[in-house]
């Protein structure tokens, strides 16, 4: 059966790239670094209902992307095989629809952001040590 998502990561492993990242010293650590503050950036901003603060919310979750695409390319295979990354990605989703929905319980929705937030953050620590 074809999987879209197992021949990216199949193609991805075999990029010059992802050589790159994997043999770095520094490459993906840094890399990890930058994305945990995209993630305390991103979850920290949807603390404030400040209007003229959500392009901050925008440069985090831009951030937030880019260094975890990288993260996922220096490691495609293993990272498609961990049920901690797919909890994970499934848990950024629910985050990412709670944020297309009106807000008419403002503070409800901020609760269930922060604590998708903190699920993300629990799933990413599995990925790390798994």
């Amino acid at each position: 059966m074809f999987n879209p998502l197992l021949e990216l990561a199949r193609w991805l492993q075999d990029t010059p790239l992802r050589l790159d990242l994997s043999q770095s010293t520094w490459g993906v650590p840094i890399i990890g670094a930058i994305h945990v503050l995209a993630i305390a950036w991103s979850g920290g901003s949807v603390l404030t209902s400040d209007p003229r603060l959500r392009r901050f919310r925008w440069i985090g979750l831009a951030i937030l992307v880019v260094t975890g695409a990288l993260l996922f390319w220096s490691q495609p295979l293993r990272l498609y095989y961990s049920q901690f990354f797919r909890v994970k990605m499934l848990l950024l989703l629910l985050t990412g629809a709670l944020a297309l929905l009106p807000p008419r319980r403002a503070r409800l929705a901020t609760l269930l952001s922060l604590v998708l937030w903190a699920c993300v953050i629990l799933a990413s620590r599995g990925i790390a040590y798994r």
